[in-house]
């Protein structure tokens, strides 16, 4: 659990500077490409543990995104083949969902297939599916949409909430409030 959410929100806004400053970038070196691969893991790992943690407001915690998503094309995704996402993904037919931001975090966070995608050489993209969802689609999160959800996440502020107790559950059921 996180006690003092301020430090992780404020990590995720400096996160997003860096996603930013990305975005532009021209020169890319190994070393720039795990840096802004270690931005997003981070930046979405810290969002997950914010929405499990009860911090964030359940309008910011519930919020969706319409994305791209890529069917495979049945060849099974392997370890020795997730890096051949053209082989492996259709993407001449993309479809579109509305994907929470919770399921976004945990594609990223138990990422199988992770790359970032450059158009026109600068950094647009991310295509991502997780062990459990690598058979079934690959989602594409053009970096603007992690940008404006790491500065969702790092400005919100929950200033009351309401706690009801579930006997079911033994714990209680949190509504945060802005």
């Amino acid at each position: 659990m996180i006690w003092e959410s301020s430090y992780w929100k404020s990590d995720l806004l400096k996160q997003s500077s860096v996603l930013k400053k990305r975005m532009a970038q021209k020169r890319w070196t190994d070393t720039s490409y795990a840096k802004c691969e270690q931005s997003i893991m981070i930046g979405f790992y810290s969002v997950r543990k914010l929405i499990e943690s009860k911090k964030l407001t359940d309008v910011v915690s519930d919020s969706t995104y319409q994305l791209r998503t890529f069917a495979p094309t049945g060849k099974k995704v392997t370890l020795l083949n997730h890096h051949r996402i053209e082989e492996l993904y259709d993407f001449a037919k993309p479809n579109r969902q509305c994907l929470k931001l919770s399921f976004l975090c945990n594609q990223v966070v138990h990422s199988y297939v992770f790359s970032l995608v450059f158009e026109k050489d600068m950094f647009s993209a991310v295509l991502v599916a997780s062990d459990h969802q690598r058979s079934k689609a690959l989602i594409e999160i053009p970096v603007p949409k992690i940008i404006e959800a790491f500065e969702m996440v790092g400005n919100d502020e929950v200033s009351h909430q309401r706690l009801k107790l579930d006997p079911n559950k033994g714990d209680y059921f949190v509504e945060n409030f802005r």
